[in-house]
């Protein structure tokens, strides 16, 4: 029989094998919360940085965006228009976006800061939703 010592994460429960790494899990959902607060109230994508150190570097075109950007992504729901916004930044690093171009409603899925999906960034003015779910929004 061996005793095992094991170290868990409060705010997800993970387990980890030193104190080390799980405190410094447990700063990473600090600082991710406090990413997605300042999403939420209208920060930059690089004035987010600056402060928790989220990604390695913002590409220049999205250190000004915002939530209120939206962005094209053709081969989501087949639609050609900037439908999809920033929601909420993932702990690791993947940006969910949200939105309603058309075929099925409303869909969302993560990107990475450096996708391609991210090239095609658009003014807020410019957010298309399908208008068979605009009620919904």
């Amino acid at each position: 029989m061996e005793k095992v010592t094991m170290y868990r994460c409060e705010y997800c429960g993970n387990l980890f094998d030193t104190a080390e790494l799980s405190a410094k899990h447990e700063q990473r959902h600090r600082n991710i919360d406090g990413a997605n607060e300042m999403l939420r109230e209208g920060a930059t994508l690089e004035q987010i940085n600056q402060r928790y150190k989220i990604w390695s570097n913002v590409p220049d075109h999205l250190k000004e965006a915002t939530k209120d950007n939206c962005f094209r992504i053709s081969y989501w729901q087949c639609c050609d228009k900037p439908a999809y916004t920033m929601r909420e930044i993932k702990m690791d690093g993947r940006i969910r976006l949200f939105g309603c171009g058309s075929w099925n409603g409303y869909y969302g899925s993560d990107v990475r800061i450096d996708s391609t999906d991210l090239k095609d960034i658009h003014q807020p003015d410019e957010l298309f939703i399908d208008p068979r779910y605009e009620s919904r929004w």
